[in-house]
């Protein structure tokens, strides 16, 4: 209900901007001093439809928000004021229609709904700016500045009879009592600005980061509706009181600055978290109505075609379906291309959300996975550049954009599948501009997306990970099998040549003196040769233990020592002296 009552005064005031240009430009030139420096032609009709559309702006985002509702006030109270002023002047200066008490009471009220009290619902404004309180509760000595100085002007005006009022010269007329009134409360009206101007530096110096860009902007307004008015009141003291180009026009530019600032400060800040498409809604709206239209009149242009060659009924309601039907795919895709001219790079992110969600159907490698996450993610915040990565041993990572430049902010959501976080999605935002919610939604939606298929990727870059870790160990295994199997053919090697050097030699002088053994041979030498062959096994037994030595026992046990019979050999009884 406040949303329309905030927009119908918005539509009124355009109206009334309307019509007040079409009643000054019946009795004055527009391009006249008297139109431009004295009555605010073109510069406070801007300022005042600007105050109230962004009123209105402001409110729709939030109904009760105080600062939406000055602007509107501001607005509204300022077209009243110009149009009542235009046709006072009309009627009492140039013999316009209608009684001259009318035009009196117009001049009347647009005293009371403009000037001091616009100058003061400014400084309200100021005060309040940009969150809707005051600084601190001791600013509060600042706005009761401010209304007493509106209610002395107020007063002023109820000292004088709004029949007889002339806007021209009222001043020149009024008595000493409300004289004094009228500069009093103009004064303090003023003194009440210029506190709201220190309140706003004072806010200024304490903000930091984004709310630092929007109070600045707001604080330049601020400054710049002080300056006018000190501007206003040098000048006038020098020319005798006479409202010059030179005393209004810094005055009337910086008002009509005050709602370009602050639509700045929505629209290239977020102030007040109403989205970038403010701006563009009129092209929308456009674009749409366009379509709309369009669609219309080739229905209707068809159907009188048809009509005008046949009077079947039935083929001229089938020829309005056959031609609703061909224009409808193309009724979408200009209001599609609206949509696009009015939300720009970021039309629709969660229906291209919807469309990543399905290419995501088919399996990507993990690095094109993480690419196009980034990507979407960029291109939907529309940051500088971003950065996907995949929670794994490798340290998978994707860049979208440029992220060599510098003074940005990164702002990081980490995706998560039942509670395990998988990998992370990063924007790089430049200084000052924040994640609104709508934008952190966003994001964790992207998230929420990307989660299952990066637990995939993830699985998939484990698995290869754990692929190539067996691939190494077998590897090692067969390279240490070949160095085992040459350690061992080497053992072997040396093992023979040992035996060659050590053993053989002695088992060949054995077999040298065992074929000089013949039966008839006497006793005693027999057993001489017997103890020298004796000797020569046990040298090879020897030999024998020296080289086995570690590598298994040289005598099993139990074995029972060499004897000289079994050397003899089966038949050779062992011999002793006689």
């Amino acid at each position: 209900m406040l949303r329309r009552l905030a927009w119908t005064l918005a539509v009124a005031t355009a109206v009334l901007t309307v019509c007040d240009v079409v009643v000054t430009a019946q009795y004055r030139s527009l391009t006249s001093e008297a139109a431009v420096a004295v009555h605010g032609f073109p510069l406070v009709n801007a300022a005042v439809l600007g105050c109230a559309v962004m009123g209105a702006v402001v409110t729709t985002n939030d109904e009760r928000h105080v600062v939406g509702w000055l602007l509107t006030a501001i607005g509204a109270g300022s077209a009243v004021s110009l149009l009542t002023e235009a046709y006072a002047v009309w009627v009492v200066s140039w013999d316009g229609p209608g009684p001259s008490w009318l035009g009196g009471v117009s001049g009347w009220v647009s005293s009371l709904l403009g000037g001091q009290l616009a100058i003061a619902g400014i400084a309200f404004l100021f005060l309040l700016a940009p969150d809707g309180h005051l600084l601190s509760p001791r600013w509060r000595f600042a706005a009761l500045v401010a209304a007493l100085g509106a209610l002395l002007c107020v007063a002023a005006l109820l000292g004088t009879d709004p029949r007889s009022f002339d806007v021209g010269t009222q001043s020149e007329r009024a008595g000493p009592v409300v004289s004094t009134l009228a500069t009093a409360g103009f004064l303090l009206v003023s003194a009440g600005l210029i506190l709201s101007l220190v309140s706003m530096l004072l806010r200024l110096r304490r903000s930091t980061g984004e709310t630092r860009q929007q109070v600045r902007l707001i604080a330049l307004s601020a400054a710049g509706v002080s300056l006018g008015i000190l501007a206003l009141l040098v000048v006038q003291l020098r020319n005798g009181g006479q409202q010059t180009w030179a005393a209004a026009l810094p005055l009337f530019g910086s008002f009509l600055l005050l709602p370009v600032l602050f639509a700045v400060a929505v629209l290239r800040y977020r102030l007040y978290d109403i989205d970038v498409i403010v701006d563009r809604a009129l092209l929308l709206g456009a674009a749409t109505g366009f379509a709309a239209v369009g669609y219309t009149s080739l229905v209707v242009a068809a159907n009188k075609l048809v009509d005008s060659q046949t009077d079947l009924v039935w083929l001229s309601l089938l020829s309005t379906a056959v031609v609703a039907v061909a224009f409808q795919p193309l009724r979408l895709r200009v209001v599609g291309l609206a949509n696009r001219l009015a939300y720009g790079p970021r039309s629709q992110p969660y229906q291209r959300l919807s469309d990543f969600s399905r290419r995501l159907a088919a399996p990507p490698t993990p690095h094109a996975l993480l690419s196009a996450i980034a990507a979407a993610a960029g291109q939907e915040l529309a940051a500088p550049h971003a950065r996907a990565v995949l929670a794994s041993t490798s340290g998978t990572t994707a860049v979208w954009g440029d992220p060599g430049r510098h003074g940005n902010e990164l702002h990081e959501v980490t995706v998560r599948s039942d509670g395990t976080p998988l990998g992370s999605i990063a924007v790089a935002l430049p200084r000052g501009r924040g994640l609104r919610p709508a934008d952190r939604r966003l994001l964790q939606d992207l998230a929420d997306q990307a989660a299952v298929a990066l637990r995939n990727a993830a699985m998939e870059v484990q698995l290869a990970e754990h692929v190539a870790a067996l691939d190494r160990t077998t590897d090692e295994l067969a390279r240490t099998r070949r160095r085992l199997i040459e350690s061992d053919d080497a053992v072997r090697r040396d093992l023979e040549a040992a035996i060659s050097r050590g053993v053989l030699p002695h088992l060949d002088a054995v077999a040298a003196q065992l074929a000089r053994v013949r039966p008839e041979a006497p006793p005693a030498d027999l057993d001489a040769l017997v103890d020298a062959l004796l000797a020569e096994v046990t040298a090879a037994l020897e030999a024998l233990r020296a080289l086995t030595r570690g590598v298994r026992s040289a005598r099993v046990d139990g074995e029972p020592p060499v004897r000289r019979s079994d050397l003899v050999g089966t038949g050779h009884a062992e011999r002793t002296p006689s």
